[in-house]
């Protein structure tokens, strides 16, 4: 199996939503994480839904994912 590495990363969960969407409805392999931003530092009161989603899918399926994502971008 090809291990899936780091696509794209966002903020917005909208956003990344919008990838996953694409993703599902081409049938690519994806996982999605969540991980504290590195810009953020740890506070008393800090939010901790304060985080990054990660999409990761196989490098191989990177110039597909990009060319679809450029369609729906057009």
């Amino acid at each position: 199996m090809n291990s899936l590495i780091e696509f794209r990363t966002y903020h917005d969960p909208l956003e990344a939503e919008e990838l996953i969407e694409v993703l599902q409805n081409h049938n690519i392999l994806f996982e999605r994480t969540f991980e504290k931003s590195a810009a953020l530092d740890d506070y008393v009161g800090s939010n901790p839904f304060d985080s990054d989603i990660v999409i990761r899918i196989a490098k191989a399926d990177f110039p597909k994912v990009n060319a679809l994502l450029n369609e729906y971008s057009d």
